[in-house]
């Protein structure tokens, strides 16, 4: 359902499974900076919305690292956040 999500013209319409609306109705989501609504047909025609936030953070404001160091070190068997993301001191590593 990612490209129905991120459409921004709403030219998708999508049947959601059985958990999210019911068999026969149809569902449209409206993606906003902060926030996606969608709203369901039913079969009989009405409508309900839904309004559930996409973003946890500010737009842009999201670290990448998660605020652990990194290294430039391309023959590391290391991640890039490595040992620290791990809690370890270093890497083990297979000699």
């Amino acid at each position: 359902m990612c490209c129905v999500k991120i459409c921004p013209q709403q030219a998708m319409d999508v049947r959601g499974y059985a958990d999210f609306i019911p068999m026969g109705a149809s569902a449209t989501p409206l993606r906003g900076s902060e926030d996606i609504m969608w709203t369901v047909k039913f079969r009989d025609g009405s409508l309900k919305r839904f309004k559930f936030p996409t973003r946890t953070t500010p737009e842009g404001s999201a670290d990448p690292l998660g605020g652990y160091s990194t290294h430039d070190d391309l023959k590391s068997q290391a991640l890039a956040t490595e040992p620290g993301s791990l809690g370890l001191k270093e890497v083990p590593t297979r000699k």
